[in-house]
């Protein structure tokens, strides 16, 4: 009888265990992808380019530069937008890779991107089409919503790339300390 009650008692010990894993199981955390932060930080690399160069495009509408000197200074920030782009898909092939706040990243990037290069794109064949209006208020209006846009995607990508940043550093004083993992319920 004493052998029974103690192969119940085990069962159900074990069984109890079992249900506490679940939970854990369920809400087990995917690591933060290397490759991703890798090419986020590359990502925001190219878009501090691509502000600069269109700070300095905007800063030509206050003074009398040629429309050469613009359609150069947007040749440039098209080449530094190119880049991004191309990093940019390069983190979509990775996405799945990607932690959950990674994957998030990407989403929440995509749109300020394709914005900016649809933005970006109309400004070029402006001035294209308008060569001798580059200090008429239409084209102005282009260059600084280009700023905008370039200065709103490369603050949203430091956004992330801090927060990653900071979240692998918590992570490792986490594991140094020796603190429970914060994704375990109950704790």
């Amino acid at each position: 009888m004493k052998t029974h009650s103690m192969t119940t008692v085990a069962r159900r010990v074990a069984f109890c265990a079992f249900l506490l894993s679940i939970p854990v199981l369920g809400t087990a955390q995917v690591k933060d992808s290397e490759a991703i932060m890798s090419t986020l930080q590359e990502v925001r690399s190219h878009a501090a380019l691509a502000q600069d160069d269109a700070a300095t495009l905007e800063s030509y509408t206050r003074s009398p530069m040629s429309w050469e000197s613009h359609a150069r200074r947007l040749n440039l920030i098209k080449e530094h937008a190119n880049d991004l782009l191309a990093d940019f898909n390069k983190l979509t092939s990775l996405r799945g890779e990607g932690s959950p706040w990674q994957q998030q990243a990407i989403d929440g990037i995509d749109p300020l991107l394709r914005d900016m290069a649809a933005h970006l794109t109309s400004t070029i064949e402006h001035l294209n089409a308008n060569k001798s209006q580059i200090q008429m208020k239409a084209y102005k209006d282009l260059v600084r919503a280009n700023l905008d846009l370039m200065t709103q995607a490369h603050e949203s990508i430091s956004d992330f790339v801090d927060y990653g940043t900071a979240k692998a550093k918590a992570d490792e004083l986490e594991q140094k300390l020796a603190l429970p993992d914060s994704s375990t319920p109950g704790l």
